[in-house]
């Protein structure tokens, strides 16, 4: 009887230890795969956030609270390059809150390579 209650517990302390390091190897994982398509992202053109969009709001779901934010910073500056398409005037307006989208930016790269092990693209 004690055996098997020893069992129990140390199957169950196991499980929450291994279903919180696999939220963080999951954000880990998912964030080297938005690093090799994040590549041909030139952070100075809006109408390149469009192709990160989906991963983008993928990482930003699962995020630590570190840079949740940072990626809604990400997330809503895609949002508005996808919705401002091919209009030049909108996309000129938009290029204006590059800086804001770049220190969030580094703040997410900064903590991939700390925490995650991952080289994101560096900014232009």
């Amino acid at each position: 009887m004690k055996r098997t209650l020893a069992v129990l517990v140390t199957a169950a302390t196991g499980a929450g230890l291994l279903t919180a390091c696999t939220d963080d190897q999951a954000y880990c994982v998912d964030l080297a795969k938005y690093a090799a398509k994040a590549v041909d992202v030139d952070p100075q053109k809006p109408v390149d956030y469009v192709k990160i969009l989906d991963e983008a709001k993928k990482l930003q779901g699962s995020a630590p609270k570190a840079v949740k934010d940072d990626w809604g910073v990400v997330v809503t500056f895609a949002e508005k390059a996808k919705q401002a398409g091919s209009d030049a005037a909108a996309l000129a307006k938009l290029s204006r809150q590059t800086p804001t989208v770049m220190t969030a930016y580094k703040n997410i790269t900064t903590q991939a390579k700390d925490s995650c092990k991952v080289d994101l693209p560096a900014l232009k």
